[in-house]
């Protein structure tokens, strides 16, 4: 899942359905060929980030891999079910956001202002150091 590539990033905004779509045609172990093949999880991106979604059965998922006793694809859902699962709650987080552009804006205006504030009183602490003013 290169983020060079169109359409090989999961954004927060993708259903789950687009995510697990998106995880089930990520590339994992280019020498595994078949399912009952030895994996070598260290070379694959789903292994990867199992490590950040199923850090619980991440060892079990790379004994299993390397052993041939999970299959790619069936590794692919574990992820993408904990993924998902993961996920949900920012998701939900941001469907509520998007459904209130108002306050949304009102934030971001507020957040801008108080920065502004700032960054005049830095820049005046600059110039004095610096003896420009």
């Amino acid at each position: 899942m290169s983020k060079s590539e169109e359409g090989s990033t999961i954004d927060i905004a993708h259903t789950a359905e687009e995510t697990s779509a998106r995880i089930m045609t990520a590339v994992t172990d280019p020498a595994r060929k078949f399912r009952k093949d030895p994996g070598h999880p260290e070379v694959c991106n789903i292994y990867t980030l199992h490590k950040y979604y199923t850090p619980s059965e991440v060892e079990k998922i790379g004994v299993e891999c390397r052993a041939a006793g999970i299959g790619c694809v069936d590794c692919k859902k574990l992820l993408a079910k904990n993924m998902n699962e993961s996920l949900a709650p920012l998701r939900a987080k941001r469907q509520e956001l998007a459904a209130k552009p108002d306050y949304v804006n009102k934030v971001l205006a507020d957040g801008t202002e108080r920065a502004r504030v700032i960054a005049r009183e830095t820049m005046k602490e600059v110039r004095h150091k610096i003896g420009l003013s």
